[in-house]
């Protein structure tokens, strides 16, 4: 029996661009709500068909009772079956945890086009983990005890963890109010990568972006995903993990709408990260 998935749909506004729709997949510790506020809306008022699915255990989809057994291949299972409650194939927007899975769904699965926020890389969560243990093990400590349910951070340590140092006090809120646990089996899926068993993805039009104040997704961890995709990273300056809620999330979503606007065009084959002025 397959779970009931929460999709949320915010139709095109005015005229209707002849593209095909997006999706939007949230990371870790989310669901659907993290693109509400701003992606969604916006990208309708551009005339995009926009959706947004909680993956099971997460929001309003089921499973919250076996939450800590979901793996990442159950995620990508719930892709498949929301791309066809969709009825046309959308392009496909993932962040961090959202983006690992959205490459595990391309190994077997086709897309229009692909873009990835703040991604979690093709090896995984080790590089993250290590980087936070020397940088900000307070911060690891914390989100440890947070996943096994002993702990409730402050909106000071979720901004300093997911945001920039001036995003307002309302995201911060949001993110303590709606912040959930993660699977336990997915997290574990992330962090025990066999590189030898990393598979390849078709080529296919992709978007790689982070963030240049991220804790949790270095620069180096953007450039893995975009090497996979064949395609460019760049880093987005003063912008934290949450790219879609972030104070300067309009850059985030003005890059995507330029990509969207240039799918047709060739894309450069470089390995660089780049970071703008």
């Amino acid at each position: 029996m397959h779970p009931r998935l929460e999709l949320i749909h915010e139709a095109a506004q005015g005229t209707e661009r002849d593209a095909p729709p997006l999706l939007f997949v949230h990371g870790a510790f989310c669901a659907a709500w993290c693109w509400q506020r701003t992606f969604l809306p916006w990208f309708a008022r551009q005339g995009f068909d926009c959706w947004a699915i909680s993956l099971e255990g997460h929001g309003d989809s089921d499973g919250h009772q076996y939450l800590s057994a979901i793996s990442i291949d159950d995620y990508v299972h719930n892709l498949s079956a929301v791309v066809k409650r969709i009825k046309r194939t959308p392009i496909m927007i993932g962040h961090s945890m959202g983006g690992f899975v959205l490459q595990q769904y391309l190994t077997s699965h086709t897309l229009p086009a692909a873009a990835f926020l703040a991604s979690v890389p093709p090896t995984g969560l080790a590089s993250s983990s290590l980087r936070l243990l020397t940088q900000a093990p307070g911060l690891l400590l914390n989100l440890n005890l947070y996943q096994q349910g002993s702990y409730n951070p402050a909106e000071s340590e979720l901004r300093d963890l997911l945001l920039s140092h001036d995003a307002p006090d309302a995201t911060t809120a949001l993110l303590t109010q709606c912040c959930q646990q993660e699977s336990q089996r997915a997290v574990m899926d992330m962090t025990l990568v066999n590189p030898l068993a990393i598979r390849p993805i078709r080529p296919l039009p992709a978007l790689v972006l982070g963030a240049a104040e991220d804790m949790l997704i270095s620069p180096e961890d953007v450039v893995a995903t975009a090497e996979r995709l064949d395609v460019s990273a760049e880093i987005l300056p003063h912008m934290g993990h949450m790219m879609m809620l972030d104070t300067r999330w309009e850059r985030t979503a003005e890059r995507l709408l330029q990509w969207l606007d240039t799918l047709h065009q060739p894309a450069s084959a470089e390995h660089s990260c780049h970071v703008p002025a």
